[in-house]
């Protein structure tokens, strides 16, 4: 029962809306880019302490939900206390620990690229290509 829940939890918040079917980007969001979740493999099975989003750039705030595994950046972002300025997927505000963001990049594929996207549905998404 506890790895059927895990396995619907990880479903659940995993960022697939690109792979959702009837799903098509629209447009890119100038001036955004691509960052991806940098954490060790024991920090991506933690499934009690995931990295989330944060309401304000406080250590103390509470967690609204867990980061997907890109977010949009806006280029030149604000940093506060160690957090960036961000947005989820139905473009409100949040924020989440710089430490733990890279930028986008495919280890597998060198040349893959992604960029941020406004997807058929309004919400954000991402186009990956070459």
């Amino acid at each position: 029962m506890k790895l059927r829940n895990l396995l619907a939890f990880a479903l659940a918040v995993a960022p697939i809306p690109a792979l959702a079917a009837g799903l098509t980007p629209v447009k890119p969001l100038a001036g955004y880019t691509c960052m991806m979740l940098n954490e060790t493999a024991a920090q991506s099975m933690d499934f009690q302490h995931p990295v989330s989003f944060k309401l304000r750039p406080f250590d103390n705030e509470p967690d609204i939900a867990p980061v997907g595994n890109q977010v949009a950046v806006k280029i030149g972002a604000r940093v506060m206390n160690g957090y960036v300025e961000t947005f989820d997927f139905a473009f409100r505000p949040r924020w989440v620990a710089q430490k733990y963001l890279e930028p986008y990049h495919a280890k597998a594929d060198p040349s893959a690229t992604c960029t941020p996207a406004v997807m058929s549905n309004g919400h954000l998404g991402f186009k990956y290509g070459h």
